[in-house]
Order: structure tokens, then C-alpha cells, then sequence
């Protein structure tokens, strides 16, 4: 049997009797290259999995080696170290607000690849079922969206998946002008 090229996946039974994948899908920081190992009970489980990693490869939005990010973690990381120094005051207030009274205790367990729209959709009604004005949800929103976008274009994650998801609607209030009584008293 020929020998395979560089790079090329490979699949195979491990001594355990499992069935194992290894994809090449780039190069790591310290120029080694970056394979990734996935694992499966029959060799068609193993085969999608690698064919998965392979489309994510091709597609530019495989996740890169290092540290695996909870939500909480990437939140604070952008909060404090990327958001705080490319913001203005009060923006980065509001952000704070967001992050640490909302979002960390409603999304701050889940894996950042693994966060789904419906896991932000589910948290703003959630929040608006506990009191929470729409407009709040809406923030909380937009702030998980503009640090997922961060994370995105740092090649953290491949997809932005609160851009994906529905923002709540916020109600616009009628703006009652004064009368001409109210606005001589």
C-alpha cells in the first residue's frame, strides 16, 4: 500500500477497538502542524467527523489550537483586555454592565464553539420574563454579538452565531409633546 502524502487524513482501528481520525488543519504558533485527533465507535462516525473537520479546514472557520474558551472567559478577556483599551468610557460601562450582570451568569458555562443561537434567543426572553426591559435584553444583545465578532476575526470561533440569532424587539414609546399649559407652568 503507497505511502500517503503530507497532510493527508488518516483513519484508523486504535488497539482499544475504537476507530480514530487525524486531520492536518494548519500550522500551530510554534510552526508545528496543528492535527486534530477525533474518536468514534464505528469507522462511518469517525469518517463524518473527519470529513466535518475537513469542510471546516477548507471553509477557513476551523477553530484555532490553544486554549478552549468558555463564554465567561472570552467575555472577560474582550471586556477587559480588548474592549477597554478601543472604547470610550462610557461604552465600555455599559459593556461591563452587560457582560457581568447578564451575560456571564446567563451564557458563562457554555464553550464558545459550542453556543448556539437558540442558547441567545432562550437567554434574552429569559431575561424579559425576569423583569428585565427589552431594551436591556436588546444591550446584553448587541454586546454578545460585537464580542463574538471579536472572536470571529481572531479565528477563535468560525461563525458569529449571535448574528444568527434573533434580537428582541424593542417596543418604541410614543413621544407625548407638552401642551402649551405644561410648558408655561
Amino acid at each position: 500500500m503507497p505511502r500517503k502524502p503530507n497532510g493527508a487524513s488518516t483513519i484508523y482501528q486504535g488497539n482499544d477497538g475504537s476507530w480514530h481520525g487525524r486531520v492536518t488543519v494548519g500550522v500551530k504558533d510554534n510552526g508545528t502542524p496543528d492535527r486534530r485527533h477525533v474518536r468514534g465507535k464505528t469507522e462511518a462516525v469517525v469518517t463524518r467527523k473527519v470529513r466535518e473537520l475537513e469542510r471546516e479546514r477548507d471553509a477557513g472557520t476551523v477553530r484555532k489550537a490553544g486554549q478552549r474558551w468558555t463564554v465567561k472567559t472570552w467575555l472577560t478577556h474582550w471586556v477587559e483586555n480588548i474592549a477597554a483599551s478601543a472604547v470610550r468610557e462610557n461604552t465600555i460601562a455599559g459593556y461591563r454592565v452587560a457582560v457581568y450582570r447578564h451575560l456571564i451568569p446567563g451564557l458563562g458555562a457554555h464553550r464558545l464553539e459550542k453556543l448556539q443561537p437558540e442558547h441567545i434567543e432562550k437567554f434574552t426572553r429569559k431575561m424579559q420574563e425576569n423583569g428585565s426591559a427589552a431594551a436591556t435584553a436588546h444591550q446584553a444583545h448587541r454586546t454578545i454579538r460585537t464580542a463574538l465578532s471579536e472572536a470571529v476575526r481572531r479565528g477563535h470561533i468560525g461563525r458569529n452565531v449571535a448574528r444568527l440569532a434573533k434580537a428582541p424587539k424593542l417596543e418604541e414609546e410614543e413621544v407625548e409633546p407638552y401642551s402649551i399649559e405644561e410648558v408655561k407652568r
